[in-house]
């Protein structure tokens, strides 16, 4: 063996091709890119625009994209990474469906549904943060 790495891959290895692998992180860096650049420019329009209704809206959205295109973003660069920026954006997600949810508002009530689907996003939110740390035991490489 001349040291150099084989063309083929080993097919014990879960991992999907390299050629597969590229083009998902170059479709996820544009994809993330393309969100970061709405972002930017939704709250650009939200600062300085000249609008007085839905200025609100448009911010948070703004920051909503930029919150849910930075895994996107690191992905390529950082696996790791990546995951704890998802688990970040899931976090505030969850956060903020609560918050609208339960928050007491003048004139608008949701429905038991809408209330029982934010608890259940939160739990299933908790319960895969439990088992993914479970599943990760001793072993420290694995994110």
């Amino acid at each position: 063996m001349d040291g150099r790495a084989p063309l083929e891959q080993d097919p014990t290895d879960p991992r999907p091709p390299r050629a597969l692998r590229r083009i998902g992180n170059a479709l996820a860096l544009i994809i993330g890119g393309c969100a970061a650049l709405m972002g930017v420019c939704m709250l650009a329009i939200a600062v300085f625009g000249q609008m007085g209704l839905g200025r609100m809206g448009a911010g948070l959205t703004g920051g909503g994209l930029l919150l849910v295109s930075a895994p996107l973003i690191a992905l390529p660069f950082s696996r790791p990474l990546a995951k704890k920026l998802l688990l970040l954006a899931m976090t505030a997600l969850a956060v903020f469906a609560g918050m609208l949810c339960f928050w007491p508002q003048a004139g608008a009530a949701p429905s038991p549904a809408a209330r029982a689907a934010v608890i259940a996003f939160a739990a299933l939110l908790v319960f895969r943060v439990y088992l993914a740390r479970r599943a990760r035991g001793g072993n420290t490489r694995t994110g």
